[in-house]
């Protein structure tokens, strides 16, 4: 019998998995030459920017992202493809391409958020979802109103504190 449920279990969590991974939209992008890779790069440079898919990335992992893509584009400058690379570089190559790819995953706008939270005045749980982004934009949102409510305004040219 317990093994049973313990086969069970196993077959559940590969069905779910197996249907999270066709839900899900992420394209699988292969940057195995040196032009593959520096084509990339560049986009998610740009991702970085405002607007960007990645736009919210925060400085210091900014760095960090920057320093492993110039890693990763000088083993491609010396070997030129994965394939020219030696086993212990290969290793460095992908360490770099986890830091980023961790980074970027957790910064990224479209990254989808739920919850499950009883809201005001009721003790029924409801879930709610959201994007990464959109969390982010309530959140600067918020602090530039509170922001504004520290600094009234000027009312008939006399200004508060002055």
């Amino acid at each position: 019998m317990k093994r049973f449920v313990l086969m069970s279990l196993v077959a559940l969590a590969t069905t779910s998995s197996i249907t999270a991974k066709e839900n899900y939209k992420e394209q699988a992008v292969k940057a195995d030459t040196k032009e593959a890779f520096t084509q990339v790069a560049a986009t998610v440079r740009k991702e970085m920017e405002d607007g960007g898919r990645y736009e919210y990335v925060k400085p210091k992992e900014r760095v960090q992202v920057e320093q492993n893509l110039d890693v990763m584009g000088a083993l491609f400058d010396k070997y030129g493809t994965v394939q020219a690379m030696t086993e212990q570089t290969k290793i460095e190559l992908f360490n770099a391409q986890e830091s980023v790819n961790s980074v970027l995953t957790l910064r990224d706008r479209d990254r989808v958020i739920c919850k499950k939270d009883a809201p005001l005045g009721s003790h029924i749980p409801i879930v709610s979802c959201h994007t990464y982004g959109q969390a982010e934009d309530a959140q600067r949102g918020t602090q530039r109103q509170l922001d504004d409510w520290k600094h009234p305004p000027c009312v008939g040219g006399m200004c508060a504190g002055k």
